[in-house]
């Protein structure tokens, strides 16, 4: 799953660590901010209101953390990511838990994106420790 949302961008062909991160940085930010949209947005589709706006919420917060973690990212401080991606991660699992408790159909498809967030902000976490090693050894 994690080549194949990687391989979704075209610039992964020739990527290095510092790309790659980015790019699972921005993979993940984008797919946030769709799951947020069908959440809020003006077709409810049938999702249950019983986690649609909490999770929204949840949502909201996941697309602030990552916001954050591209600033973090763009300053350079690769240490902090690990961190920052973790707080969205911990906001999708929220959701995650959530859509288990759910016996909705719709919340099939929610599952599997939410689950494809998660993936990526692995691949956030992993792919930033590279970056922070590569680091260690300029110093």
């Amino acid at each position: 799953m994690c080549m194949k949302l990687m391989k979704a961008d075209s610039r992964t062909s020739d990527a290095n660590n510092r790309l790659l991160t980015e790019i699972a940085i921005d993979l993940a930010y984008n797919k946030a901010q769709d799951i947020y949209r069908d959440l809020t947005g003006v077709v409810y589709y049938s999702y249950d209101s019983q986690y649609r706006e909490p999770c929204s919420r949840n949502y909201n917060d996941a697309i602030r953390d990552l916001e954050q973690t591209k600033k973090i990212f763009t300053d350079g401080d690769y240490d902090q990511i690990p961190d920052q991606v973790s707080k969205a991660a911990d906001d999708i699992r929220d959701c995650k838990n959530q859509f288990d408790r759910s016996d909705i159909n719709d919340s099939k498809e929610l599952k599997k994106r939410n689950t494809e967030l998660e993936v990526l902000c692995d691949v956030v976490k992993a792919s930033s420790k590279y970056l922070r090693h590569r680091n260690d050894n300029d110093n």
